[in-house]
């Protein structure tokens, strides 16, 4: 069996300043400490929408790390596909970086450049000014970096 040699993009998006909701900032920042194969990039996408394209394109699997507000308790992972999230965006209030993700998203899928895409989305507790997560959040990031080594060695556990 060969290695996968898939180019992987992990991208954390959120904004840092508002504790929970920049979790996957958080994330990206803290597995910059991980060992990771070299076909793997990590980037942080903080709110940028369309300014992500470039990136994207690059990728033949995409990775998402993002607060999703999927009614959990706080600290809850989910593992979505892009088209379960439109779902819960159309019943929750979408911040405006998930709005203009997932237009950039439409807009690779339209270029023909759009990567195989998961998104952990985790459960947020507060969003309010702040620069670190709550520590139900922070508590999470080990498990958080888990699930997402997991996926770019091709397990969804």
């Amino acid at each position: 069996m060969g290695v996968n040699k898939d180019r992987i993009l992990v991208m954390g998006v959120g904004n840092d300043l508002l504790k929970d909701e920049g979790i996957g900032v958080h994330v990206v920042k803290a597995m910059d400490r991980v060992p990771l194969p070299e076909n793997v990039t990590l980037i942080n996408g903080g709110v940028a929408g369309i300014d992500l394209l470039e990136h994207i394109r690059e990728a033949d699997r995409l990775i998402i790390i993002d607060a999703v507000d999927a009614g959990g308790e706080p600290g809850a992972v989910f593992r979505f596909s892009p088209d379960e999230v439109r779902v819960m965006l159309d019943e929750h209030k979408a911040t405006l970086h998930q709005v203009d993700l997932f237009d950039t998203l439409k807009l690779a899928k339209f270029l023909d450049c759009y990567p195989q895409t998961i998104i952990i989305g985790v459960q947020p507790k507060e969003i309010s000014w702040g620069l670190e997560p709550t520590p139900d959040l922070t508590s999470r990031i080990p498990r958080i970096i888990d699930l997402v080594l997991g996926e770019i060695q091709g397990n969804k556990s």
